[in-house]
């Protein structure tokens, strides 16, 4: 029983890790994109 816990609290942390993963490839791209505009409409 405790060790069933414990499987699915690992698959918890997983998922949001994951998320954690995925909103900090957007931040990037985001922050990528904009700079690239920034440089782009100063030239």
């Amino acid at each position: 029983m405790t060790n069933e816990h414990s499987e699915q609290e690992k698959e918890i942390m997983r998922q949001e890790d994951s998320k954690l993963d995925a909103i900090a490839a957007v931040v990037i791209i985001l922050s990528l994109v904009a700079a690239a505009v920034f440089w782009v409409s100063n030239q």
